[in-house]
């Protein structure tokens, strides 16, 4: 006389499940209103109140759309000829864009992250000096992180003070002045075989395509800085850096999507495979120097690297050795390489971009060197 029982609590399961279903449904439904229109809302209103404009929040893209088409719109332009140097325009036209427009305080949108941009030098000075514990600095996507690697660029908090306790004695000023006659070597090597040499073989000019031979010089520095010797090894490691900083860039004028990175696309899994191969490659080369005490490399560097030992100079390997584990060490050095490589190759091609426009600077200079030298 039971057997009718089942029936009506299997339909009541039923119910129960499309009820939980549908209320799932509608949760999932409010947090993504709440995350993408409601709340950037509300910030946008609480700025406006404290006279805070902006180019204002677009639905799940925000400011992005307007921002790449500046970006694209600037570089498609040649620099104006009467002011070659005024960068602002181009490296960063939206913000020049819209600071024209909504003066030294804005806000704009990555997306549905709000950044509150300020140019007065009262108000830079009030976050740096009395509010800094209210700040913290820029969270680059995840796609940039993975490149850059986990390193003190990257880092927040208590592990970041760690890490720039490590390294700080790394960067002192005496022990990065023994870099620079390796460096002024590095330069003349360089000079004899890609300048010097041809123009006397051909007896005339050479035509050097800076963008192409600069690279060259921060690699072998950043390399002998970093590991002490073994420029080889290093050079892998910035081709393959340079090929994942193409795909990396992107993520500068895209909106970022939660998740997206895993999906197995072409670009995703040839992103995979650079990043396992950047660190299978750095993995090899610490493990190497560890085990053979900061030792490694070929026969010319090492001897290179044994006539230098008197200098006294440390890499940073034989600072992060002692306190950090070979990941941690890994990932500051993707961030070494990275950073180091472009900010030195921008600045010299810059350098002798001016010089060339002006070469009355260069007389200057030729006349400095030459009266140091009398002196």
């Amino acid at each position: 006389m039971w057997a009718w029982w089942p029936w009506p609590w299997q339909w009541l399961w039923r119910e129960v499940a499309v009820a939980a279903a549908a209320w799932l449904c509608l949760h999932v439904a409010a947090r993504l209103v709440e995350a993408l229109w409601l709340r950037p809302r509300r910030l946008e209103r609480h700025f406006a109140r404290h006279g805070v404009g902006g180019p204002g929040y677009r639905f799940f893209f925000g400011s992005s759309i307007e921002l790449v088409r500046l970006m694209v719109d600037a570089a498609s332009r040649p620099a104006p000829a009467d002011a070659p140097h005024d960068v602002l325009p181009r490296v960063l036209a939206f913000y020049h864009h819209w600071r024209k427009l909504y003066g030294p305080k804005f806000l704009i949108w990555f997306g549905t992250s709000p950044r509150l941009t300020i140019s007065e030098p009262e108000l830079i000075r009030e976050v740096l000096l009395s509010r800094a514990e209210h700040f913290d600095r820029y969270v680059a996507p995840p796609l940039i992180r993975q490149f850059e690697g986990m390193g003190l660029s990257n880092l927040h908090g208590d592990e970041w003070a760690r890490r720039r306790k490590l390294l700080t004695p790394a960067f002192h000023t005496e022990n990065l002045k023994l870099l620079v006659p390796f460096i002024g070597e590095t330069v003349q090597r360089m000079l004899e075989e890609r300048v010097l040499s041809p123009a006397a073989s051909s007896g005339g000019e050479v035509e050097v395509d800076v963008a192409e031979w600069y690279p060259r010089l921060p690699q072998e520095a950043i390399t002998l800085a970093t590991f002490g010797r073994n420029y080889a090894e290093g050079s892998a490691v910035f081709r393959l850096q340079d090929e994942h900083a193409s795909h990396a860039t992107e993520a500068h004028s895209k909106v970022f999507i939660p998740g997206y990175r895993f999906v197995p696309t072409r670009r995703n899994r040839r992103l995979w495979q650079l990043d396992r191969e950047i660190k299978s490659t750095l993995a090899k080369f610490v493990v190497a120097l560890q085990s053979r005490g900061g030792g490694g490399g070929d026969h010319h560097h090492h001897r290179r690297d044994e006539g230098r030992a008197d200098d006294g100079l440390r890499d940073f390997m034989s600072f992060m050795a002692p306190a950090m584990t070979a990941d941690e060490i890994v990932e500051e050095c993707k961030n070494f390489f990275f950073a180091g490589k472009e900010t030195l190759t921008s600045l010299l091609t810059w350098a002798t971009v001016a010089l060339a426009m002006h070469p009355e600077w260069q007389d200057r200079a030729r006349r400095e060197k030459y009266t140091i030298r009398e002196e």
